[in-house]
């Protein structure tokens, strides 16, 4: 009976992950590809890293204008590998306080958190085939497509985190 109660927490755990990961990337995906905000141009002015070792912390603020001309540009906060000086379309969240790239690469980094949740539901079906099936084993078409799409959510997610750094 102790293994059950385990191997349900792990299991949970596992699922908890996977959903938090997607979860917690929707919003950022939807200002990345322009499903809400506002979409302009952010200019970096500063970025100020605080902190040490493991505690490091880095902040990036600068202007963000708007293409709608009628609309005046505002101080946000901007990602963390943001670079002083830079420049790049952008999409600014609806509260006004932040903004995110809206290009290729912020594209593909906000694609990073979810690819990476996806990777690790990826083999649910799986696990639950195995677990509940009655032949204990999945036919190779399941096990093939399985690994398919754990490939497939490994390269967003490395190319997710490429990008953020482009």
């Amino acid at each position: 009976m102790g293994g059950g109660i385990g191997l349900l927490i792990a299991g949970g755990l596992w699922l908890w992950l996977g959903l938090a990961s997607l979860w917690y990337g929707w919003p950022d995906i939807r200002l990345a590809f322009g499903l809400t905000g506002q979409p302009g141009t952010a200019a970096v002015e500063k970025c100020v890293t605080t902190g040490s070792g493991k505690q490091t912390r880095t902040d990036c603020r600068g202007w963000f204008t708007p293409d709608e001309p009628s609309l005046s540009p505002r101080y946000v906060q901007l990602p963390p590998e943001s670079g002083e000086g830079q420049e790049f379309r952008a999409q600014m969240r609806p509260d006004g306080e932040w903004a995110r790239p809206s290009g290729t690469a912020g594209r593909l980094a906000t694609l990073a958190l979810p690819a990476f949740g996806l990777l690790v539901l990826t083999p649910v079906p799986l696990v639950l085939a195995f677990l509940l099936g009655k032949e204990r084993r999945p036919g190779k078409v399941f096990v093939r497509t399985t690994i398919v799409l754990a490939l497939a959510a490994t390269a967003l997610c490395v190319a997710g985190m490429v990008g953020a750094e482009i």
